[in-house]
């Protein structure tokens, strides 16, 4: 790495656009640029790019750690590589300035206190800040956005005031621990199931993450709202969150928070879409303290199977977390109408959870009334199969990702979805919701008509994309299979 100042004089410009001749003093320049960072850098240096698409790369005058050099600089999606320093700019904020000395103008690009980039073009000074900001905390959100509407807790729908463009965003407290981390991981992903970060805002208490827009709402939403899911959708939801957990396992990333509240179902789509939200990620190493990860999660009151206070998080625990979630939707039973009424669905999803107790008892009788062809306790309408109940044990269990992908449920789902007559394909969630609706008024006739609607539905299984895309990627699975499984 070079150092500006013993450069050669070879140009007849140097690396600020001065031309040789001109009265240069560097010391009072160097000066100048001084007064605006620190003299050595705050944050880690070695976040390796997990996307290796390569956005900008040119040789650049930069300043820190109070010398001023020139480097290639190289920008990956949230990763700038200048020299062998791979910086993760989503812990930096960003700014532009213009340093005027000697009457001549310098732009720069300036990352939290720590880094300086200097541009003689205020050009090209512009496309570097286009293409970094994306990665960035920037302020002042309600300048360029309008909040249109609450979707549930902490997740709104924006409009763009410039383009009327429509957004997602989602609220996050700043007291959450890891947000550098998690931001990093998910400005570094590329996953249907995750939601395409768009920009970062923060103000005194939150950041909000500006996103792709989602039309949906949580799981634990749809369960209040007393909606019926049909196996083969309940299948292809745990499904597409296994297919996530594969994607961060081979990252080596896992969610670290999943629940009821952070797994979005969209209602308008036939292939139950989803998108999944509350992340929790770092990279603990063997023996980190892991308290502030506790005590953010504690709401689920289950991190993973045998959890002992030297075991750090990853995609064993998310297993286990898909393993209560699977158990919650398969045995939740109706909360009382006026409590429903008095309380808004997060209050109630906490007191749900605080009450919660996994009983594998409960899990065993019912597996034995199934296999006895009995139906089993009217009051779980998702109890569907003992092959659905044997899934929940083996996540409860240190169940491995690779027996998750593989396992005989979801083939036994997509037998049962196959069709007797051609019918017309899978009706969404929003239809389903509306044909409820209308016979919730009807209290004599809705249990015929559920059963009814129940039973064409599993006749038109045949073109329902969930079904194909769903049995595709198990197949998929089977061939190509992932290229690190953690029990």
């Amino acid at each position: 790495m070079q150092n500006f100042i013993s450069r050669p004089q070879k140009i007849n410009t140097n690396e600020f656009g001065h031309r040789r001749e001109d009265s240069f003093d560097y010391n009072e320049f160097k000066n100048l640029a001084s007064s605006l960072i620190t003299s050595q850098h705050q944050k880690e240096w070695n976040h390796q790019p997990r996307l290796t698409q390569i956005l900008l790369n040119q040789s650049l005058t930069v300043m820190f750690d109070g010398v001023i050099i020139k480097e290639q600089c190289t920008l990956y999606p949230n990763v700038l590589k200048i020299d062998n320093h791979y910086i993760q700019l989503s812990q930096y904020q960003i700014k532009r300035k213009q340093l005027i000395h000697n009457n001549k103008k310098c732009y720069l690009l300036l990352l939290g206190n720590d880094i300086m980039l200097f541009f003689s073009n205020f050009d090209i000074q512009k496309h570097w800040y286009n293409q970094i900001k994306q990665f960035c905390i920037m302020k002042n959100l309600l300048i360029k956005y309008r909040l249109q509407e609450q979707l549930f807790q902490d997740f709104y729908s924006i409009i763009k005031k410039k383009n009327r463009q429509q957004f997602s965003a989602y609220i996050i407290n700043k007291q959450q621990p890891y947000l550098e981390e998690t931001f990093g991981l998910l400005h570094e992903s590329k996953n249907h199931s995750i939601l395409k970060i768009r920009r970062i805002y923060e103000d005194t208490n939150n950041y909000v993450m500006i996103t792709e827009r989602f039309e949906g709402e949580p799981v634990f939403n749809f369960l209040l709202e007393n909606i019926q899911f049909m196996e083969v959708q309940v299948a292809t939801l745990i499904y597409q969150i296994l297919l996530l957990l594969r994607y961060l396992n081979e990252h080596q990333a896992y969610h670290g928070n999943i629940n009821a509240l952070n797994i979005l179902i969209n209602r308008e789509s036939q292939s139950l879409e989803i998108a999944v939200i509350g992340f929790i990620y770092n990279a603990f190493k063997q023996g980190d303290d892991i308290s502030e990860y506790l005590k953010w999660v504690n709401l689920n009151k289950y991190y993973w199977s045998g959890f002992e206070e030297n075991q750090i998080p990853g995609i064993h625990s998310d297993l286990y977390q898909l393993g209560v979630l699977l158990y919650i939707i398969t045995f939740y039973t109706k909360i009382n109408q006026d409590l429903k009424r008095k309380s808004d669905p997060y209050k109630l999803f906490q007191k749900y959870m605080k009450e919660l107790v996994i009983k594998y008892e409960l899990i065993d009788e019912t597996i034995e009334v199934l296999t006895q062809m009995k139906s089993p306790d009217s009051q779980y309408v998702h109890v569907f199969s003992s092959s659905q109940l044997d899934l929940i044990k083996k996540l409860l269990s240190n169940c491995s990702l690779s027996d998750a992908l593989t396992h005989q449920w979801f083939v036994n789902a997509k037998q049962k979805a196959k069709p007797h007559n051609q019918r017309q394909g899978l009706p969404t969630l929003k239809t389903i919701i509306e044909i409820k609706e209308a016979s919730d008024g009807e209290a004599s006739k809705s249990q015929t008509k559920r059963f009814s609607i129940q039973s064409d539905m599993y006749d038109s299984m045949d073109e329902c994309p969930t079904v194909s895309y769903l049995m595709r990627n198990i197949l998929d699975y089977e061939k190509a299979p992932c290229k690190t499984h953690h029990s």
